[in-house]
């Protein structure tokens, strides 16, 4: 082999050896960009759901204080029923005492 089919040589493994390179760099840009873009699927995957977690944590928390605000209604109501009850019965012992002195007198 002379030294002009050496240089040749040198110089073609060289170029092969640069496109080597440039098809390795421009793959791991590749690999960069679509691990990038995964990243980012994730991170919106885990907003969404953590947002529909607060949304389902929220919605049940109203549930259980309109439940409860029900509940107390219903509660409210029934103290009121029974004082009214506990007024009418000692309106109506009053008047009864009342009466009852007034016709013993």
């Amino acid at each position: 082999m002379s030294g002009i089919d050496a240089v040749r040589k040198i110089v073609e493994t060289e170029g092969r050896a640069r496109k080597l390179v440039e098809d390795a760099k421009a793959r791991a840009q590749q690999i960069i960009s679509q691990a990038h873009h995964e990243a980012e699927m994730l991170r919106q995957e885990a907003v969404s759901s953590v947002q529909k977690q607060h949304e389902e944590i929220l919605q049940d928390a109203k549930e259980k204080a309109e439940a409860e605000a029900r509940q107390s209604d219903i509660e409210t109501q029934q103290l009121l029923v029974n004082y009214r009850k506990v007024a009418e019965a000692r309106k109506d012992d009053a008047v009864r005492k009342a009466l009852e002195l007034i016709l013993n007198s």
